[in-house]
């Protein structure tokens, strides 16, 4: 039986959301949706919330609501259920839906899926189109496999894959996330010479103490390789930077509508100053100075378009400062401190921070651009070729 949600917290988020967005939302160039428009929808919501007693409902509601401002960074969830995901990860090339990745052993990555529970991705994509906040099609082709999972029953998906001989029905069972496929791995690409870091994710403290080990352990090597492709963010590696960086670098040029908000996140620090039409202020922070880093040696760093929010603050500064050779696609684009509230086992967050480059050049919903573009073919994930990297080893390994 699902759980109910009280009239007084449904009512009390509905009203906190609004506020806080009107407050602190820094992205409305982005929006589906402007101010005055946003503003008269509140009573509408507010009896919209008074028909989805449920937490289910409520969530989608309000997960409705959110996709309107089109930010990645502002948002509204459930904390108290986590529901399984498909386990693999989907990758639309020449108008067919390809698995790059796979937690499951019957479907390997370069397998061309079909349908999904007798619908296609594309109609699965259409589903979930109200509840996604992307705008760019590349990562509405990345979001709509997070966003339908949450929204079907049912414990397993029934697949129909074409491996370009023939046609096949495969189960898959549900999947909970599992932490220690988050973890880093580390291995050498040439023993003692070129070595390798993958960093799937930065939302728990101990992915980024493990890289950090990593980086230690082959410090006296000629050339690294640290592979973020994929990962989505968690909190900002700056201790992993620090082992990296030989030079100063910059930060993001941050815009806030709340100009206290942004006054106090600078502590005084850098270069503040108010937009002379009263809409907010910019903070350009000052260049943070390096440390004795671990490693000295030649970098590349591989890059996709899931690469995001932290994960882009990672690359960010290696990428202007030229201390890494930055490899394959534009990234998500979005990161940004949200402001975030906790209600009755629901978080909601609102994008408070719109991030530019540091020479002012437009970073959201445009990404890091590589220094190397590096795609990949169906030909690549059936034949488990990486472009990407096989072009980094030839660049560090050789001796020029």
């Amino acid at each position: 039986m699902e759980r109910a949600v009280s009239l007084e917290d449904r009512l009390w988020m509905v009203g906190k959301m609004f506020a806080m967005v009107e407050r602190y939302f820094a992205h409305w160039e982005d929006s589906y949706i402007q101010p005055d428009a946003w503003d008269n929808r509140y009573s509408t919501y507010l009896q919209e919330a008074t028909r989805f007693p449920t937490r289910r409902d409520f969530e989608r509601m309000m997960q409705r609501l959110v996709a309107q401002l089109g930010n990645r960074h502002t948002w509204f969830r459930d904390t108290l259920t986590v529901r399984e995901g498909l386990g693999l990860r989907l990758r639309r090339l020449r108008e067919s839906w390809y698995v790059v990745e796979s937690a499951h052993e019957a479907v390997r990555p370069g397998a061309a899926v079909v349908t999904l529970n007798e619908r296609t991705p594309a109609e699965w994509m259409d589903e979930a189109s109200p509840y996604m906040r992307s705008q760019d099609e590349r990562l509405r082709e990345e979001e709509w496999q997070r966003v339908i999972p949450t929204l079907v029953d049912g414990n397993s998906w029934a697949l129909e894959l074409d491996d370009g001989l023939r046609r096949c029905a495969v189960m898959i069972p549900r999947m909970f996330p599992d932490s220690r496929k988050e973890m880093p791995e580390g291995r050498w690409l040439v023993p003692d010479r070129v070595a390798y870091l993958r960093v799937p994710s930065f939302a728990d403290p101990a992915y980024e103490e493990a890289a950090v080990a990593w980086v230690t352990r082959v410090s006296n090597a000629d050339a690294l390789v640290v592979d973020v492709r994929g990962n989505t963010g968690g909190a900002t590696p700056t201790k992993l930077l620090r082992v990296l960086m030989e030079r100063s670098w910059p930060w993001w040029t941050e815009f806030a509508a709340d100009v206290g908000f942004l006054w106090r996140r600078s502590t005084g620090a850098g270069e503040f100053s108010i937009r002379p039409d009263g809409s907010g202020a910019v903070w350009r922070p000052p260049y943070e100075q390096p440390e004795e880093p671990v490693f000295r040696g030649r970098l590349a760093v591989l890059v996709d378009r899931a690469t995001g929010s932290a994960a882009e603050d990672f690359v960010m500064p290696l990428l202007v400062t030229k201390r890494a050779i930055v490899m394959g696609e534009p990234t998500s684009g979005s990161t940004g401190q949200p402001v975030i509230c906790q209600r009755a086992g629901f978080s909601m967050g609102v994008g408070a921070i719109r991030a530019s480059l540091p020479d002012g050049r437009a970073f959201e919903n445009v990404g890091l651009r590589p220094d190397v573009s590096v795609g990949i073919s169906p030909e690549d994930l059936s034949s488990g070729r990486d472009p990407a990297l096989e072009l980094a080893l030839e660049l560090l390994a050789s001796d020029d």
